[in-house]
């Protein structure tokens, strides 16, 4: 009986080690096939209004006011409540879509997702990558640098959305900039499912 016993446990153990073996395996790799997201990663055009970031950002319409940009594919914007900027007006807040290779955003996910995979917290200095509510792009966050990108391996361009470094903007609290950075990635998961085909 207690052969049985410790063959059971034996077979129990291993099992949950290949279960998460599986698992480690499956955060490793990274979609070949997606949805068509060719209106935001290859033709996009600013589709978002003042309206619609108040409501993703959950931040009051009176706080958001949209700006002139110089290109067609770029949305610009002024926030105010996440400090003054470097000019008093708030923080620039832009998205867009970016030329990059297949290639390029391929080895991006899987070099972050080895990171998060070997580091013990599974984030270095705040940047991390996540898996998009879609289930089919990437959503790498760089807090540092105030950006937040969105990658698909399937497409030669990433978007992103920059809010400023919290260094760039005055008045910017390690809080607010915590905060913004959250709803940044609300945003890029609005997009997502948006553009979803």
């Amino acid at each position: 009986m207690v052969a049985c016993k410790s063959e059971t446990n034996k077979d129990t153990t291993s099992t949950n080690q290949t279960v998460q073996k599986d698992k480690k395996k499956e955060v490793k790799i990274s979609n070949t096939s997606s949805a068509d997201y060719s209106s935001l990663f290859d033709t996009y055009t600013c589709d978002v209004s003042v309206s619609d970031l108040a409501k993703v950002l959950q931040i009051p319409e009176p706080n958001i006011s949209a700006q002139t940009s110089k290109s067609p594919n770029e949305c610009l914007f002024k926030i105010n409540g996440f400090g003054e900027g470097h000019d008093n007006t708030g923080t620039t807040f832009r998205f867009m879509s970016v030329p990059s290779s297949k290639g390029q955003s391929k080895k991006e996910i899987a070099n972050l997702l080895k990171d998060k995979a070997e580091l013990p917290s599974g984030v270095l200095m705040g940047r991390d990558i996540v898996l998009a509510d879609a289930g089919d792009c990437y959503i790498t966050l760089q807090p540092r640098r105030g950006t937040v990108r969105i990658l698909n391996q399937n497409y030669d361009s990433f978007f992103v959305i920059t809010y400023q470094t919290k260094a760039s903007v005055q008045g910017r609290t390690e809080e607010q900039h915590e905060a913004l950075t959250n709803k940044v990635k609300d945003l890029a998961n609005y997009l997502v499912t948006t553009h979803k085909k």
